[in-house]
């Protein structure tokens, strides 16, 4: 992590003081923001070092932890105060003097590899405090911090406004983004500018909460519909990185969760969409911490192919590019194709001989609905009840007229519904609806 941080010199410094990079931008940003002490709720275990004592002639070893009693200096009057410079790193354990590291200050807080001696802490520390050139970085840390002092006093001002400005104009951007996202909606629209009528949901939100909120108003004014070259935050490319952030962010958490739980099983099935591209999509089911058993979908995958052995390779694929282990796999749900659940070259075969614990679990609602559709198909006279119902519908659907004048007849009650192919359920709501308007569906039809 300090090889990758040593390689952005901009980027700002973070709450362990060993992984600072001090340059101006760091040494201006905690003289103006301050810095964590890293000591709210710290047990110190990393600051554990290896002592020795001599004990009646024998050398014996023991250990030391950093006391928090050095975060705090006792005056001569009895007055406790507390040592604000001080900083503890995380990752090295050790203790460091923010002013001194920041302004070159020449004792062991201000070295790289910070000040660990506990026994000797409390003696160091007063020693320190106490030396002229510690009190001279603190002096220089606090003049550097006070912008009254400062030669780049308007610039500096000026660009925390313009942070925080813009910081405002993304909370909010983000928040439609999520809302959007969460509920399935589409961002786009037909043309994508701010007042025209046929702009997609991510340009009316804005418009809603701007007609509440001065500042967004104001900005969606002053900078709205400028076009390339104009810094907004209000285009199309500015949402479409945050849902791909907040994808990434929540693929992250499902796998994060996954490898928590470690055990998990998987369920994939593959459907065209609307622009005919057949998508597998692949979903894991596995166990949170509460004991509530959740499903989560990961992703779309275009294009897979139908056979057994493509699949199988997909399955392994998405497991190893998230570091899950095939072995953790406890059970796998497809549909009743033979690709997917045949006994010896089936999608599910495939994944038992590599993985033998990953029992095959067919779908219980494609497999009721084939009962259920086999069984009538069975019985010509439920074959020749349900061609009624679809013929009624057919009849009725096909011409505006006819419909005309069976809504007339219902005067708003529930209208006759049609069939389903893969959807045994919809067959009870089509009965429903020729029982609950028979008497309707007979007047519509003499009146022809």
């Amino acid at each position: 992590d300090s090889e990758n941080i040593k390689s952005q010199p901009n980027v700002l410094p973070g709450d362990d003081p060993a992984l600072w990079i001090i340059n101006d931008s760091t040494r201006d940003y905690i003289s103006l923001h301050g810095f964590n002490q890293n000591i709210d709720g710290n047990n110190f275990l990393k600051s554990k070092r290896l002592c020795s004592k001599i004990v009646r002639g024998t050398r014996k070893s023991y250990y030391r932890h950093l006391p928090p009693s050095l975060f705090q200096t006792k005056l001569v009057n009895g007055q406790i105060l507390k040592r604000k410079y001080l900083a503890y790193s995380n990752s090295t354990g050790c203790l460091y003097c923010v002013p001194c590291i920041l302004f070159e200050g020449k004792s062991s807080f201000a070295s790289t590899t910070g000040f660990c001696n506990w026994k000797k802490g409390e003696e160091k520390l007063t020693m320190h405090e106490n030396s002229k050139t510690h009190k001279n970085c603190v002096l220089t840390m606090k003049k550097r911090g006070d912008l009254h002092q400062r030669i780049d006093k308007k610039i500096v001002l000026q660009l925390e406004n313009d942070v925080k400005y813009w910081k405002d104009v993304l909370r909010r951007v983000t928040a439609v983004v999520k809302s959007l996202c969460s509920r399935g909606l589409s961002l786009r629209g037909s043309d994508d500018n701010f007042g025209n009528s046929h702009s997609g949901n991510f340009i009316m939100c804005l418009e809603l909460v701007a007609e509440f909120d001065p500042f967004l108003a104001s900005h969606i004014k002053k900078y709205a519909n400028k076009g390339k070259g104009s810094t907004s935050y209000l285009s199309l490319n500015t949402f479409e990185e945050f849902v791909n952030l907040m994808g990434q962010k929540v693929r992250e958490t499902i796998i994060k969760e996954i490898k928590k739980a470690k055990y998990f099983s998987i369920v994939v099935d593959s459907t065209p969409d609307v622009s005919h591209t057949d998508q597998l999509s692949f979903i894991f089911r596995y166990v949170m911490d509460n004991g509530e058993p959740v499903e989560r979908f990961l992703h779309f995958l275009p294009n897979t192919g139908h056979k057994s052995e493509d699949l199988a390779k997909v399955v392994f694929k998405v497991l190893e590019s998230n570091n899950l282990d095939i072995q953790n796999c406890r059970g796998q749900s497809y549909d009743n194709a033979s690709n997917m659940s045949g006994k010896y070259t089936g999608l599910q075969a495939r994944i038992k001989q590599v993985c033998p614990h990953a029992v095959y679990v067919p779908c219980s609602a494609h497999s009721l609905n084939l009962v259920g559709e086999c069984a009538a198909n069975c019985c010509f006279l439920a074959e020749d009840f349900f061609n009624l119902i679809q013929n009624l519908y057919v009849f009725f659907s096909s011409s505006t007229y006819r419909w005309q004048i069976l809504s007339k007849q219902l005067q708003g009650n529930v209208t006759i519904k049609m069939l389903s192919g893969t959807r045994w359920s919809a067959r009870h709501d089509a009965c429903f609806s020729l029982s609950y308007n028979w008497k309707e569906i007979i007047k519509a039809l003499e009146e022809f």
